[in-house]
C-alpha cells in the first residue's frame, strides 16, 4: 500500500502545458471575434498566460447580488507564421471551468472557446490619440500623429519628464508602429464592477524618455458576454480626469501610468542624470502592480469600504548609464492610496508622522481613525506627511545585484513563510556587458515597509535571493513572466511563458511546493533605498541618502531585514581607500539614527533635494573602514564587512565614500 501511494505521488506533473501552438491548435483557430491583425488566438506564439478573478458579486460592492463564478485565462498570443523573435501580440481570454481542469488536459476541455480582449493595432491607435491630446494641451503640436518634438529640459503636465542622458536639446517621442507588449497585470475593482488593466509595450522608435507603462478601464460585463475593446474603439478620456472615476459603462484607455508631481520631481532632482540614463520613470517596460491585500494604509481610511482601492506597485523606473536597453537595473516600490478614482494617476500614500521628537507614539497620535487625508497639522499638533516609497538604483553592478527581465504577480508573502512583506516572482538575465551569461532565470523579490514600531512606516524595503530558486529542472527550456497562483485547483504552481531555443513560447504551469517561495534557508541581498523627508510640516520634500563621491546620490541609508539574524556589508566597485561604515543593528538609542531623526531637516546645500546624514566615527553597533596597501586611491574589488548579528527590523548602514550603492547581505532564519 505504501508503494502505491508513492508511486501516485512521484506520477503527479511538475511541468504542465496550459496552452500550445501544437497541441491546441485547433482551439486557438475557434476564435470568437477574429480582426486582421488577430486571426487566431496565438498559433504563432503564445506567452504570459495566467489565471484571473473579475470578482464575484454581480454589481460589486454597489448592488451586489448572489455570486457566480468569473475565473479567467489570459494571455499574449501572436498570430500563426510569428516566432518570438518578432511576435505581434494581442491579448486573449478565456471563462474557465474548474470542475473540468486537469493538469496536461487540452485547452477545449476546460476553458470556453477564445476572445480576443484587445489588439495591438488598437492599443497602438489608442497611444497615438492619447499622446496626442496630451502634448497638444501642454502646448506642444505633434509634427505628425503620435510623433511629438519637445525640449529636452522640460517637465510635461500628465506625462512627466523628457530629459535623459546625452538627450539632444530636442528630443523627438515617436509613439507610432507596432508595440510589443511585455507586461500585463489585471486588478479587479469592486467599487464599480470593473477591470482596470496595466499593461506595458515597447514600440520601434523608442528612446529613454518614451513612456511603456498604460492602463485600460473596463467593465465586467465585456468578459462575460465575450467582447473586446476593438469593439468600442474608446480611445481615452481627457488627460485632465483627475478627480472622479472614469465611468465604468464601457471600455476606456485611460493613458500612461504616471506616479505624483511630488515624488517624480523629488527624485529627479536628487538624481539627475549623472547615476541615471533618463528620469522619465515608466520608460522601463518592468513593472507590477496589484491591490494591497495588507492595505497599508487602512488606519487612515484608504481601504474599498470608504471608497479607495489600495494598491501596491513594483517596478523598474530608470536606466542606468551608458545602456539605453529594456531590462531594467533600478527598483521603485510605492504604495497607493487610490487607484480607482484616476488609475492612470494613483494617489500615493502619504504616512503622517507626528513632529514631536522622544515620546510620542504611535507616529499618527493624536489623529482619528480614517482620516482619509494627510494632514499637516491636527488638533494642536503638526505632521510630516511621507510618501511610502522606496527607490534604489543601479543594481545590476554588482556580483550579487540583479537585473531585471520581467516582474511576476504580487502576493502576500505569509502563506510563504515571510511575515509583513509581499513575494514577487522574478526573471532576469545578468548583463552581458559586464561579463554575465545572458540565461533567463526565477528569483524571488521580497518588498517589505521600513518600519519603526512606534513612528510608524518610512518606507518601502527589498531583497532578493541571491541565488535562482529551485523550481523543477527543465534544461530545455527558459522561463518568463511567473504568475503565482493556486488557481483553478487550489494547488500552489507559478504559469508563465516556456521559452525554448528556436523562439517557440508555449504557456505552461509549474506546480511547486511553497517552500521554493519562502526565503527561509535562502540567502537574501538588499540595497539601502532612497526614501524621503520632510523640511517642514507642509514643506518642501528631499532624498535622505547616503553620501559618497562628490555628493552623487547613489543608495539610502536605512533596510529591513526581512526576519534574517545575520548580515554582512558590502561596498561596491571603486569604494575609497578611507571609506568608513557606520552600521546600527539595532533600535534607535541616544546615539542611534531612526527614521524620525531623518525628517524637518535642511537639504544638502550641493544637492538641495538630499539630506545626508553625518557619518560618526565613533557611534554606532558597528563600525568599519577599508585598509588598502600602496596607498591606492580606490579599491579594484569588492570590500566587504564580516558577518555579524542584526538585532532588530531595520539596519542603518551609513557610510562616507564609495562609487556605487551598499549592498548587504542577509541570511539566518
Amino acid at each position: 500500500m505504501v508503494l502505491l501511494e508513492q508511486k501516485e505521488v512521484f506520477s503527479k506533473p511538475n511541468l504542465v502545458t496550459l496552452l500550445s501552438p501544437i497541441r491546441d491548435r485547433d482551439y486557438l483557430r475557434s476564435l470568437v471575434n477574429p480582426t486582421s491583425t488577430a486571426p487566431d488566438a496565438g498559433v504563432g506564439v503564445i506567452d504570459n498566460p495566467f489565471f484571473f478573478v473579475a470578482g464575484h458579486y454581480p454589481g460589486g460592492l454597489l448592488t451586489p447580488s448572489a455570486p457566480e463564478d468569473r475565473t479567467y485565462l489570459v494571455w499574449f498570443g501572436s498570430p500563426a507564421g510569428t516566432t518570438n523573435e518578432k511576435p505581434q501580440f494581442s491579448i486573449f481570454y478565456a471563462k474557465v471551468h474548474p470542475d473540468q481542469y486537469k493538469p496536461g488536459a487540452p485547452a477545449s476541455q476546460w476553458l470556453d472557446p477564445p476572445v480576443l480582449l484587445v489588439s495591438y493595432d488598437q492599443i497602438s491607435r489608442d497611444v497615438v490619440n492619447w499622446a496626442d491630446n496630451v502634448f497638444t494641451a501642454a502646448g506642444y503640436t505633434p509634427s505628425s500623429p503620435g510623433v511629438i518634438n519637445v525640449p529636452s529640459n522640460v517637465y510635461v503636465t500628465n506625462y512627466g519628464y523628457t530629459n535623459f542622458a546625452g538627450a539632444p536639446s530636442t528630443v523627438t517621442l515617436n509613439f507610432t508602429g507596432t508595440p510589443e507588449l511585455k507586461q500585463l497585470h489585471m486588478i479587479y475593482d469592486m467599487l464599480d464592477d470593473t477591470v482596470l488593466m496595466y499593461f506595458s509595450i515597447m514600440v520601434p522608435n523608442w528612446n529613454p524618455a518614451t513612456k511603456a507603462q498604460y492602463v485600460y478601464k473596463f467593465p465586467v460585463s465585456l468578459l462575460k458576454s465575450q467582447q473586446s475593446v476593438n469593439q468600442y474603439a474608446v480611445s481615452g478620456l481627457t488627460p485632465t480626469t483627475t478627480s472622479t472615476p472614469p465611468p465604468n459603462d464601457k471600455p476606456y484607455f485611460l493613458g500612461w501610468l504616471k506616479f505624483d508631481s511630488t515624488v517624480e520631481q523629488t527624485i529627479g532632482n536628487a538624481l539627475g542624470t549623472i547615476v541615471v540614463t533618463t528620469l522619465q520613470m515608466q520608460s522601463a517596460p518592468q513593472f507590477a502592480i496589484s491591490f494591497d491585500w495588507y492595505k497599508l494604509g487602512g488606519s487612515m481610511g484608504y481601504k474599498p469600504s470608504n471608497g479607495f482601492l489600495p494598491a501596491i506597485y513594483v517596478g523598474n523606473p530608470l536606466y542606468m548609464v551608458p545602456i539605453d536597453y529594456p531590462h531594467g537595473d533600478s527598483l521603485m516600490a510605492i504604495a497607493f492610496a487610490d487607484i480607482h478614482k484616476n488609475p492612470a494617476q494613483p494617489q500615493t500614500y502619504y504616512q503622517p508622522i507626528i513632529t514631536g521628537y522622544g515620546f510620542a507614539m504611535p507616529a499618527f497620535a493624536a489623529l482619528p481613525e480614517n482620516l482619509e487625508s494627510c494632514p499637516s497639522s491636527y488638533n494642536g499638533y503638526s505632521y510630516y506627511c511621507i510618501p511610502i516609497l522606496g527607490f534604489a538604483g543601479q543594481l545590476d553592478t554588482f556580483d550579487l545585484g540583479l537585473n531585471i527581465d520581467k516582474f511576476g504577480s504580487i502576493v502576500p508573502g505569509e502563506s510563504f513563510g515571510i511575515h509583513g512583506a509581499y513575494a514577487i516572482p522574478i526573471t532576469l538575465p545578468p548583463r552581458p556587458d559586464w561579463g554575465g551569461i545572458s540565461s533567463m532565470r526565477m528569483k524571488m523579490l521580497y518588498v517589505a515597509p521600513i518600519f519603526h514600531q512606534f513612528q510608524g512606516y518610512g518606507g518601502l524595503s527589498f531583497a532578493w535571493t541571491r541565488d535562482s530558486v529551485e523550481i523543477p529542472y527543465y534544461p530545455e527550456m527558459g522561463t518568463c513572466r511567473p504568475y503565482l497562483t493556486t488557481l483553478p485547483d487550489g494547488k500552489l504552481k507559478v504559469t508563465m511563458g516556456g521559452y525554448y531555443a528556436d523562439n517557440y513560447i508555449d504557456g505552461i504551469a509549474i506546480y511547486m511546493d511553497k517552500s521554493v517561495i519562502s526565503p527561509k534557508g535562502k540567502t537574501l541581498v538588499t540595497v539601502p533605498s532612497l526614501i524621503f523627508g520632510q523640511t517642514s510640516p507642509g514643506g518642501s520634500y528631499y532624498v535622505i541618502a547616503g553620501a559618497n563621491g562628490s555628493n552623487v546620490v547613489r543608495h539610502g541609508v536605512v533596510a529591513y531585514t526581512f526576519g534574517k539574524k545575520y548580515a554582512r556589508v558590502y561596498i561596491n566597485l571603486n569604494a575609497g581607500n578611507a571609506t568608513f561604515v557606520n552600521i546600527y543593528t539595532r533600535y534607535r538609542s541616544r546615539t542611534a539614527p531612526d527614521l524620525q531623526q531623518m525628517y524637518g531637516n535642511s537639504p544638502n546645500p550641493n544637492n538641495t533635494a538630499t539630506y545626508f546624514p553625518s557619518v560618526e566615527r565613533n557611534f554606532g553597533t558597528l563600525a568599519y573602514a577599508t585598509d588598502y596597501s600602496y596607498s591606492m586611491p580606490f579599491a579594484t574589488s569588492y570590500p566587504r564587512t564580516s558577518k555579524f548579528r542584526v538585532d532588530g527590523q531595520v539596519l542603518w548602514v551609513l557610510i562616507n565614500g564609495g562609487n556605487g550603492p551598499v549592498w548587504v547581505e542577509l541570511e539566518g532564519d
